[in-house]
């Protein structure tokens, strides 16, 4: 009897080792929500708020991609890519072309016309230019500079001041620092937009959007740093990202604004460039009042070697197709 209870005893005090069962994750998880369910209330508020920040992060790209209105060097960037990007530009070191420039009275009549050619060429100093000009029943005229300065050729003869026959031309402005190059520079800035809106210096801005000729288009305003320029332009863009309409804001020497408002039309794929084939200004009664047309794109073939130096004037000279 007593080494029957001594036994018991001992029986009684060993501890039986269950084997370990291994079991799902999620079934150990539905155990640990009954036996602490503050603890699951925390997991599911975490839950949450990563659920959250992923629709928020969705729906905040998808506002930046398709909503959000571009920044003005956005829009800059989409207008240089739709005009044949950048790189086309910059291989683009020398050429010509012909613009046809005709004024008209507000009551359509044409008033004047005359055809130029402009040649440029790119240099480390900058851009050099000459022009071909010639107007309706009068002697052709080229103007061009050297390293002795500006010159000007008119009926097979030098012309003894350049500068005034650029004035008689139309070609300058009232300011007093204008040289007779003048209407030359604008007509290659203009022709070599919008990349030169990645120049230093400018400042785009995205006025937001209007409607013109039909179209919803974006306002596009360019300012400069003071320290470059303080003339204003504006250009509305289409769905293509290509210029329709152009606004050029200044001011001469004496304080007169001088507003000035084109439409561009026919764009044209010239050498991998897109480029506008004419621009119109119109009265204020819808009647045309000032038309550019440009053709004769070559971006091949040498320039004229009086382009470089000033001609010893040989017969024929002038011949416009020169």
């Amino acid at each position: 009897m007593e080494k029957h209870q001594v036994n018991s005893k001992t029986q009684g005090s060993q501890e039986v080792k269950a084997p370990r069962v291994k079991f799902p994750l999620s079934f150990l998880l539905e155990v640990k929500d009954l036996s602490n369910p503050i603890e699951i209330q925390r997991i599911q508020i975490l839950r949450g708020g990563l659920l959250m920040a992923a629709v928020a992060i969705a729906v905040a790209t998808i506002w930046v991609s398709y909503f959000k209105a571009p920044s003005g060097k956005k829009i800059v960037e989409n207008m240089i890519a739709a005009s044949g990007g950048m790189e086309t530009w910059r291989k683009l070191n020398a050429g010509q072309f012909k613009r046809t420039h005709k004024l008209y009275s507000v009551s359509g009549e044409l008033m004047s016309s005359r055809d130029e050619i402009f040649y440029f060429q790119r240099t480390r100093e900058g851009i050099k230019l000459m022009v071909n000009a010639r107007r309706s029943g009068k002697n052709p005229v080229i103007i061009g500079k050297d390293d002795q300065g500006f010159w000007a050729i008119e009926n097979d003869a030098f012309v003894n001041n350049p500068r005034d026959k650029a004035k008689d031309l139309g070609m300058m402005c009232d300011s007093e620092f204008c040289t007779p190059d003048c209407d030359m520079q604008m007509a290659y800035f203009r022709f070599s937009m919008p990349f030169k809106l990645k120049d230093p210096g400018v400042i785009p801005r995205n006025a937001g959007a209007s409607e013109l000729l039909g179209e919803t288009c974006k306002v596009l305003k360019i300012g400069y740093d003071p320290k470059v320029g303080k003339d204003e332009w504006v250009f509305y863009v289409n769905e293509k990202d290509l210029i329709v309409k152009m606004e050029y804001h200044h001011k001469t020497d004496k304080g007169k604004h001088l507003p000035e408002e084109f439409f561009w039309s026919d764009h044209k794929n010239v050498n991998g460039l897109m480029i506008s084939h004419k621009w119109t200004r119109y009265w204020n009664n819808g009647k045309v009042l000032e038309e550019y047309t440009f053709s004769d794109f070559d971006f091949e073939s040498p320039l004229p070697d009086y382009f470089y130096q000033r001609p010893d004037i040989p017969a024929g000279l002038l011949t416009f197709n020169n």
